[in-house]
């Protein structure tokens, strides 16, 4: 008996010397990520930092968190970031963020809310602890934007995970299920107000290719993307279902070069969705609906509009109708 409860006791023991040394390696990790962005020049503040959890998790929780590029000029802030894992697993975290966040960017400050925000990361066992899967659920989201406009949703899912024997390509997978803009950006969406409250649906299955592996060192030395294969993608709103699919490929600057393909059911309104959305400027939407009108009459259901979307030479086009220079893309 003396000898089960000396076993018990020294497992007891051992146990918690490993929580400690877990728990406090966890925080020093974290501490030393904000410290590495402040010396890059980032914004990496938070006002406390703190691993709770014994004896079977590691809780990380900071406050008061904000994380930015001055370069880019987009900082993220939220009240508190935890990220949660069981302290005999170490490759599996939990991540809960707060009902409220914002995001600054040059285009304005977003209000970003929920009624739950969560997800989980796993990793490939091993020190450089290389990504392997990423699941995100968001309820009710809603971004509010400082120039005055609102969209919400129902529900949000969004799922990564590296591709079967390609160490450096993802495989994204996105859901948002009824999308409904505020009345001041239907206005610039819908004018005519012919379309239902909400979009049904904005769904998306793609590829990313990097070119190295997201790994731990991928926050000091970020991986590039260097080709995206969409598979399927589609916005269900009312009686127009907008689909995509392709393949492109991003040079060093970012460049890219290759066609997605778009098909158009009930295309009317199009350009004027497009239009409230920044794709083209508002003065083009009247070109491009006489094009599509144009190209709806050789049509075999005039209802439906099959057109190429090409990026070449840093330029992008919509058919034969030219767009303006191409958005880089991580370079």
């Amino acid at each position: 008996m003396r000898f089960l409860v000396a076993g018990v006791l020294a497992l007891a023991v051992l146990w918690g010397g490993w929580w400690f040394i877990g728990s406090n390696a966890e925080g020093h990790a974290a501490r030393a990520f904000f410290a590495a962005q402040k010396a890059q020049g980032r914004t990496a503040d938070y006002s406390s930092l703190s691993v709770v959890g014994f004896p079977s998790r590691f809780d990380l929780t900071v406050n008061d968190i904000a994380l930015g590029d001055p370069q880019t000029g987009v900082t993220w802030r939220a009240p508190f970031a935890q990220l949660l894992a069981l302290s005999y697993n170490p490759y599996h975290f939990v991540v809960a963020l707060p009902h409220s966040q914002t995001l600054e960017t040059p285009a304005g400050r977003f209000t970003i809310a929920s009624t739950r925000m969560e997800g989980s990361v796993t990793f490939v066992p091993g020190v450089a602890f290389a990504l392997n899967e990423v699941v995100g659920i968001v309820d009710r989201p809603t971004l509010t934007a400082s120039l005055g406009w609102q969209v919400g949703a129902d529900k949000m899912s969004l799922a990564s995970r590296r591709v079967p024997g390609r160490k450096t390509a993802q495989e994204i997978g996105l859901r948002i299920e009824g999308v409904r803009p505020d009345a001041a950006l239907r206005a610039r969406l819908d004018p005519a107000g012919i379309r239902p409250d909400a979009i049904r649906e904005v769904y998306l299955d793609a590829e990313l290719d990097f070119d190295r592996v997201i790994d731990r060192h991928a926050l000091n030395a970020p991986p590039r993307p260097t080709g995206i294969t969409v598979k399927d993608g589609h916005i269900a709103w009312g009686k127009m279902v907008l689909s995509v699919t392709g393949q492109v490929s991003i040079g060093a600057t970012g460049v890219p070069d290759g066609k997605i393909d778009l098909r158009v059911q009930n295309w009317e309104g199009l350009p004027q969705i497009l239009a409230g959305l920044g794709v083209i400027k508002q003065d083009l939407a009247p070109t491009v609906h006489n094009m599509l009108t144009e190209l709806a009459k050789g049509s075999k259901d005039p209802n439906v509009i099959d057109l190429p979307l090409y990026f070449a030479k840093g330029w992008m086009s919509l058919g034969p109708l030219p767009l303006g220079p191409a958005p880089r893309i991580g370079g």
